[in-house]
This record gives C-alpha cells, structure tokens and sequence, in this order.
C-alpha cells in the first residue's frame, strides 16, 4: 500500500531567503537534501498582496481579479460595506474538488483563508492551527473529524481570537514569549503526529498539509533573526523535522513537493498614517464640478466615504488599499467613471510616488498597482482600485512632499515582522531530475501541475502545470 501519490507540503510564510540560508548552513538538513537531488526554486505571487489573496491564488489557480479577494473582509457590491469572506461564495472552487470530482482520493489539512468543502472524496480539517482563521471554529469532512482531532490534541492555543489571541496585528509583549513559542513548537509536533497517522490510512493520490508556525514567528519575532537564541532559527528547524518525518512517511513512490506561499521581513510601513495621509492629499486632486457635487449634503465635518474622492480600506501592512468613491458603483459616488476617474487615478499615483520620508528622504512608496491593469477579471469590483506599497527602506516617520507638507507619523505599533513577496518550492520523486535549481514559476501554477501530475486537468484557471514542479 502506497501511502500518498503526491505530498505536498505547505511552510506558511516561510521566507525564501532564510530557507535558503540554514539550507546551505546545514541547519534545514532535511530541505537542504530534498534541494539537492530534486529540483527547487521560487514561487512568484501576486504583488502587493498577502497571505489571504496568496493563499486564495493557490487554490483556485487564479489571480484576485478572478477570485475577488485582498484580504480577511471582502466588499459587498453597490455599498461601502465589508463582510467576512467566509459569508461569500467563492466564484472558483478549490483545485482538490476538481480532483476530488475526477475520482481521486485526497486528504487536505488546514489549508488556509480557503472554503471548507463538504462531500470530498476523502478528508479536509478546515481553521485548526492556522494564522488567521475564517471560520469560528474548526470544521471537517467528515464532520465527526474535527471534535476528534480537537479532543485529542486541543484548539489553537496562539490565533483564537479574544484574549488567547498571541498572534495578533500588534507585537506581541516580551513577557508572553516563552508561551509563544512553545505553544508554536507543540503545534508543529501536534500537527505531524496527526498528519502521520492520516497518512497511515493509505492510497492518498493527494495528500495535502499546511503548517503554520513560520507564519506566526515570522510576524512576532523577526528582530530576533540572527541572535543566539533565534526562536525564528528554531520553529523552522521544527519544521524542517516535520517535513523529514512526512516525506519519509508518504514512501520513495511519492512525488514530495514542500513550498512556500510569501515571504517575511522588517515591518516597515505606512498603513498608520494612510488615511490621513489621502485627506492631506484629496483637496488638490478634487475639481470643481467634484466640489460642487458635495454642496446640498451635511458633511457635519465628517470624513466618511460618502463625502470622500478616495478613502482606504483595511488591509495587511504590506501596501495601502484605497478605493475610489465611483458615481453609479458606490452609493454616494463623486468621481465619474470614464476621463474623471483616469485622471483621478493618475494623480493620485503620482503624488503617492512622490512622497518622502521626512528623516531619510526615501521613497514612501515603492509602487502603486491598478487593480483593473493588474488583477483584471469579473470579481475585480471586489477589490480596492489602487495599492500603494511601501517602500520598506527603513522606518517611515510619515511622508513629505512639494503638494503634500511635510506630515510627520509616530510608530506604526503593528507586529515587527510582516510580508514580502514571493515564496519558494522543492520537490523530489520519481520523474523529478536531481540538482535542478534557479527554477521559477507562479503560486498558480501549483494546482496545474499537481492535478496533472493525477491525470486531471483543471479547466478555467489561469496557472499552467509548470514543469519546474
């Protein structure tokens, strides 16, 4: 009995270049030696977006613009509301309910920002250890899994929202560090005996699971990289264990593919000061027929969206979501679409482009994307129109500018470790060519190329079975 056709093993925003650091330190014996005699490489993902829209990517194998997600909210057409993404519908179904439709056998755990699915042809645990749960509690098919596996081995004990909440957007105290990192610690160990014995079952063709450790150490104690006591270093050398105890698990037959979806790095950003940053910049970009279309209403002084040219949406640090206040697609728009709306957008970009920080003269930001240039398709209304990303050279003290002032920030107060773009794969197994590295394909290219791998093709999708996997 094989126990697994393929393994596929997802590191939750575990950054390429530490991966490939303690790879070549000898410190990730386990990755090291699966680079080594198989093939690896990097993982693009969509730019300027984290891990919910990259996760959402990955298992729809399209882009936003297709699956209408940016973040853990979603916007509710024809309003200036957000909802949860978990009331929403997804356009895109999941590539392992394809493959589960076509007749294979697959096992999927805890992948994350990702629909549950009842009815598979197989399992899936939904939002138990994961960063960032959509679900209230965790969930199964069947439905009898998840009170097993949460009487066995307990709930999150570091992203249950409410008080147990270690992982959250702000930094985590020192005094709550021991806690962190061996509830992290215990999670991984959790979750390969759990995985291990699910494997035992046998004849997976796809046997999917995604830890979530790197994610959470990442984001609470990247200052520490590099130090001594480097609980970074440690989570992923716990990982690295994990993926040796699987690997070898699923059998020589297995196609074992290990990968990233993002990165990690220096929370350095501007998400503090976006939005009085838009209300300093929105009178110069306003015309005079935008003036006159706010006289008759009672702004009382306030600055809601209805009374606003452009107004920013939450969203992860690494870039500023701001959305146009549309005539005919908002309630209350300002901004015509057509020549308005493009000129709007134009100057908008330009004066973000020419920001500086106060103190060190860099860039504010980086770039600015076009969601309808970038992400086109049929749930891009979903999605802000502009992001700004951060520049990250350092600390941003606020921004500065010939149109703007100068407008000083105090410290952004967010976690200190937050997301860069890109992630990576290796992969080993029969048909796999030894020493094939400096590969690169898409986060969207996975799904492709796994369902092939299973003599499914997935039809609709934008990702293609890249031959790098």
């Amino acid at each position: 009995m094989n126990p697994a056709k393929i393994i596929l093993i997802g590191l939750d925003a575990a950054d390429r270049g530490l991966v490939e650091r303690w790879c070549n330190s000898g410190d990730l014996p386990v990755l090291r030696g699966m680079r080594d005699r198989g093939s690896h490489g990097r993982l693009l993902t969509p730019p300027g977006l984290a891990d919910d829209s990259v996760w959402a990517s990955f298992a729809t194998a399209v882009s936003p613009g297709k699956h209408g997600r940016f973040f853990w909210q979603v916007l509710e057409p024809g309003s200036y509301e957000t909802r949860m993404c978990r009331e929403q519908i997804p356009p895109v179904k999941p590539f392992w309910v394809d493959l589960s439709e076509a007749g294979r056998r697959v096992a999927v755990v805890d992948v994350p920002k990702c629909p549950h699915t009842p009815g598979l042809n197989g399992i899936q645990i939904s939002d138990w250890l994961v960063h960032g749960r959509d679900y209230a509690k965790t969930c199964s098919w069947p439905p009898e899994l998840a009170d097993s596996v949460l009487g066995r081995f307990g709930d999150d004990a570091t992203d249950r929202p409410g008080e147990a909440w270690m992982c959250r957007m702000e930094a985590l105290p020192e005094e709550d560090m021991p806690a962190f990192r061996r509830h992290l610690l215990t999670g991984i160990e959790n979750k390969t005996r759990l995985a291990s014995e699910l494997l035992e079952q046998g004849e997976w063709d796809l046997f999917l699971v995604v830890f979530k450790e790197a994610h959470c150490v990442g984001h609470q104690c990247w200052p520490a990289v590099g130090r001594d006591d480097d609980p970074v270093k440690e989570v992923y050398q716990a990982l690295d264990r994990a993926v040796g105890d699987l690997v070898e698990r699923a059998g020589p037959q297995a196609r074992a593919i290990v990968f990233s979806d993002i990165g990690m790095s220096s929370n350095e950003t501007g998400e503090h000061f976006l939005n009085g940053l838009l209300q300093r910049l929105e009178p110069g970009l306003m015309t005079w027929r935008q003036r006159l279309r706010l006289i008759g209403r009672t702004a009382g002084g306030s600055r809601e969206p209805a009374n606003r040219l452009i107004y920013p949406l939450h969203h992860n640090e690494i870039s500023g979501a701001i959305r146009f206040n549309l005539v005919g697609r908002e309630p209350a728009g300002l901004v015509r679409p057509g020549q308005e709306e493009s000129r709007l957008r134009q100057r908008l970009t330009e004066a973000l482009l020419a920001l500086r920080d106060p103190e060190s003269g860099g860039r504010v930001v980086e770039t600015v994307l076009d969601t309808g240039t970038v992400f086109p398709g049929d749930e891009r209304e979903r999605l802000p129109d502009l992001f700004a990303v951060w520049a990250r050279q350092g600390p941003l003290t606020g921004a500065a500018s010939d149109a703007l002032g100068v407008m000083r920030a105090g410290p952004h107060g967010f976690r200190p470790g937050n997301h860069v773009p890109g992630g990576f794969f290796v992969s080993t197994g029969p048909g796999v060519a030894h020493g094939r590295g400096s590969m690169e394909c898409s986060l969207l290219d996975v799904a492709p190329a796994v369902s092939r791998m299973l003599g499914v093709e997935l039809v609709g999708r934008e990702g293609q079975p890249s031959a790098a996997l």
